[in-house]
């Protein structure tokens, strides 16, 4: 799975709260990570002084040589 980190900004573009999301505990897939994801973004909106919502995604790969 992806790391998320979901900010909700303020007018200005700075940070006022910040989600970092690292994993999902489900035996099978209940729900997309892109649903959980949204339902924080969602849930930050409702902060007062929050105006704008951003969620990035980060993903690690490695590689053997």
């Amino acid at each position: 799975m992806a790391t998320y980190l979901i900010s909700g900004r303020k007018s200005g573009g700075s940070t006022v709260l910040a989600v970092h999301l690292d994993g999902i505990d489900q035996d099978d897939v209940v729900v997309d990570e892109v649903d959980v994801v949204n339902a924080i973004k969602a849930y930050l909106m409702t902060v007062p002084g929050v105006t704008s919502t951003i969620a990035q995604k980060n993903e690690y790969v490695t590689t053997y040589v």
